[in-house]
């Protein structure tokens, strides 16, 4: 009798450690819509990227981009808010290119290549004020289009802690952009290995 006990213990701490595992082997992204067999991502020879920022949800206000610009009290803040666009941004395409072996660049692609759209759905800037901290998040649709056609979709969400090493939401967000630039590439490998 006074083995089960250690028995039934062990064997708890062995479920939750497979679960863990499976959780860090799960993909970092939901997927919407996938291609193929054959993926139409597999033909990319460069991808290129542009954001849109029209369905995006600011804060725990929920607000549009302008309504959240509008509320904003001082320039400096509006200007924080611009810079953070750019980090995330820039952060998107340092994290696609990071994992690709394609060419990943901002702008509107041409015939026949592939055109991916980050749909900004959520974001929060976070803070850090010492004692008062709370993340940055952001979550995005990216849309991956062919001539116009809508070929992929994935969801890709991520977080980052404001703290003393983090203190400016353009460090955050930057990381953010690398993060789910990374997922989506992820998400890339993955479905042109199939």
């Amino acid at each position: 009798m006074a083995l089960s006990a250690p028995r039934s213990w062990l064997s708890s701490l062995f479920v939750l450690g497979l679960a863990l595992v499976a959780m860090a082997c799960a993909p970092h992204y939901m997927v919407v819509k996938q291609s193929g067999p054959p993926s139409a991502l597999s033909s990319a020879q460069t991808i290129y990227v542009q954001y849109d920022y029209a369905h995006v949800a600011i804060s725990d206000k929920r607000m549009s981009e302008q309504q959240w610009l509008d509320s904003r009290e001082k320039d400096e803040h509006r200007t924080t808010y611009l810079e953070t666009k750019d980090s995330v941004n820039t952060g998107v395409v340092e994290g696609l290119s990071k994992k690709l072996g394609v060419p990943v660049q901002q702008g509107v692609a041409p015939a026949g290549a592939v055109q991916l759209t980050v749909s900004y759905l959520e974001w929060e800037e976070g803070m850090y004020a010492g004692v008062v901290a709370w993340p940055s998040q952001v979550m995005a649709h990216f849309i991956f289009t062919v001539d116009g056609a809508v070929v992929d979709e994935i969801e890709v969400r991520t977080k980052e802690d404001a703290s003393l090493y983090t203190p400016a939401p353009q460090q955050r967000f930057h990381t953010c952009g690398k993060r789910i630039g990374e997922y989506g590439a992820e998400f890339i490998l993955a479905t042109t290995a199939q």
